[in-house]
């Protein structure tokens, strides 16, 4: 790991935090960030602020200086002019780690630059590290930090897991952390990371490859300033079995003069982006729910030998939609072998399809599910499964086929994904699916070879960079 990598330790498990900006008043970015440190965080909490005494049931302080104690972590929601002084009485008080939320730096102007570059030569001078400015915050599920200044009866966040998620945007890791959330997708850490005056994407992504607590990165990249150490901090998570997921930004020549007022990035040419992330080892996904279609399917299911793909469905037509969409996508529709086609002959009734997809028909309760499911799993030549459902059967059971499902997937270590098309019934039981057993749903057969296509991708990708 690269050097100075124990600071970023504080960002994520500080044992104190001073909020500068903190504040009572309500609809305030001072006020929902201690609202958010007071419910999840476990440490010590200093708020400061010129104008109270105290804050939210805390002694408040003037300033940095008046703390009885140097902060692990210093958050700054102050308006930016004041920024820089704020950051250096924080530095000779001996802080090293600094989260600035503040906006009105570089993504402004060339005023905005100035007061930026004058803040990056402060925090040089102190030895300090800063996220951001222009910035979300941090929320580390695990140690409960949480400097997000949006109320949690707006904001969901993720319970712990492995799957860590990095943002240029602070109002896109918003709505992706509530994705994330809903889908019941497990976080281990999620940076905005803003203008990246400081602390950069790439050291966040070196930084998150060495985290035991992280399997996938997840990245909302606009633009970065040193192509050569974003790519090489790509390769090294890589090689150390941590898949990579970009969504970048700035495909279209407008979307570029987007990121550059957004952010104040350069973005660059998106085709040279792209090339050079693939080279790399990343997976780069072009659309916002590829990017928690991904975080699902890696985090979840096991790793596959190949690319060859058995479809069990209850619909003939989903399951003509799903090897369409196999063969467009690059997914071999398998042929199965004949002890598990004359076995299912037996098995199944006369009427059903033997053949890849196997086609159970509509009638099909759980145990027949079950016998499908089974065969096509014990068939060495199949790689990747997906499960078509159309719940609105009357012969269809969910709590039986999530209790056959579940005993499956645990018995054998391949991907296995489900497709359920329909409303509300179908989406409460696709919940209850993801909850307990932990297979990705979807509610297309298109999504659901999209998930498994990248995580055959993925296991290409492994292969050619670690071995």
């Amino acid at each position: 790991m690269g050097v100075g990598y124990e600071i970023f330790e504080k960002f994520f498990a500080p044992s104190s935090i001073a909020l500068i900006g903190a504040s009572p008043v309500k609809g305030t970015i001072g006020r929902a960030i201690m609202d958010n440190l007071i419910e999840r965080f476990k440490g010590r909490i200093y708020p400061v602020n010129v104008k109270y005494d105290e804050v939210l049931g805390f002694k408040a302080y003037k300033s940095c200086a008046e703390l009885p104690e140097t902060p692990d972590l210093v958050v700054v929601a102050v308006p930016a002019k004041v920024v820089p002084s704020v950051l250096d009485e924080c530095g000779l008080r001996g802080v090293k780690a600094a989260i600035v939320i503040s906006a009105g730096f570089k993504e402004v102007g060339p005023q905005g630059e100035m007061l930026e570059k004058e803040l990056v030569s402060i925090a040089r001078k102190h030895g300090m590290r800063v996220i951001g400015p222009n910035c979300l915050g941090i929320y580390d599920a695990y140690t409960g930090l949480d400097t997000i200044f949006n109320p949690s009866d707006r904001q969901s966040k993720p319970l712990p897991g492995d799957v860590a998620f990095i943002s240029q945007s602070g109002a896109l890791g918003a709505a992706v952390l509530d994705w994330l959330s809903e889908a019941g997708v497990g976080m281990s850490k999620f940076v905005s990371f803003g203008n990246a005056a400081d602390v950069k994407e790439w050291e966040l992504i070196e930084f998150l490859a060495y985290d035991p607590k992280t399997k996938v990165i997840l990245a909302y990249i606009e633009g970065v300033e040193d192509g050569r150490k974003f790519l090489n901090s790509i390769k090294t998570a890589v090689k150390l079995g941590k898949p990579v997921v970009i969504l970048k930004a700035g495909k279209s020549e407008k979307g570029m003069k987007a990121v550059a007022s957004h952010t104040g990035s350069l973005a660059g040419s998106y085709q040279v982006y792209e090339a050079a992330l693939k080279q790399a080892g990343a997976i780069v996904v072009k659309e916002l729910n590829e990017l928690i279609l991904v975080a699902k399917a890696l985090s979840w299911l096991p790793v596959p030998k190949g690319n060859n793909l058995a479809i069990v469905t209850n619909g003939g037509g989903a399951g003509v939609l799903a090897t369409d969409a196999a063969e467009l996508e690059g997914l071999k529709i398998v042929e199965l072998s004949s002890e598990v086609k004359e076995y299912l002959r037996r098995e199944l009734p006369p009427a059903a399809s033997v053949q890849n997809p196997v086609d159970i028909l509509g009638d099909a309760p759980p145990a027949r599910y079950k016998i499908a499911v089974e065969a096509v799993l014990k068939d060495d030549n199949v790689d990747l499964v997906l499960v078509i459902t159309l719940m609105q059967s009357p012969a269809f059971e969910p709590l039986g086929f999530v209790k056959e499902l579940s005993t499956l997937v645990k018995s054998y270590r391949k991907p296995v994904v489900l497709a359920s098309p329909g409303g509300s019934y179908t989406e409460r039981h696709i919940e209850t699916l993801e909850r307990e057993v932990k297979i990705p749903a979807f509610k297309t057969p298109e999504e659901a070879i999209k998930a498994l296509k990248y995580v055959f991708l993925w296991s290409e990708i492994s292969k050619r960079h670690t071995s």
